[in-house]
């Protein structure tokens, strides 16, 4: 069963969207969220030492879901904590919201083996 999540891309049809495809066995669920949600939540994470690492890497330097369709998530412990480490208080409401819905959806597939990939349209 394929059961689709669209709430934070409706009212920007025709601007860029980013899917996370969470695969649960043989159910897919996909959330789609308007590009602008997600640039706002990926610019608060902060870089490591050695400089950026996972999402973050992936994003400022313009790889992963921007160079393949869809992009696997490697390292889902890896990027939780980046999400975890974002000061949500610095996020408009929906962006917030779409941050703990990311969260729940990455310990869910960490806690269960589930898959997580991303698909920039």
């Amino acid at each position: 069963m394929e059961l689709i999540n669209k709430k934070y891309y409706d009212g920007f049809e025709g601007e860029p969207e980013i899917h996370f495809i969470y695969r649960k066995g043989n159910d897919i669920e996909i959330f789609v969220i308007w590009e602008g949600y997600f640039d706002s939540i990926m610019r608060l994470i902060l870089p490591e030492r050695q400089g950026w690492v996972g999402l973050a890497y992936c994003y400022n330097m313009y790889t992963g879901w921007y160079n393949e369709s869809p992009w696997m998530i490697d390292d889902l412990q890896m990027a939780l904590k980046q999400f975890e480490s974002i000061d949500s208080a610095k996020l408009c409401k929906e962006s917030n919201e779409v941050l703990m819905l990311l969260c729940n959806i990455f310990k869910e597939a960490i806690l269960n083996n589930y898959s997580v990939s991303i698909v920039r349209e």
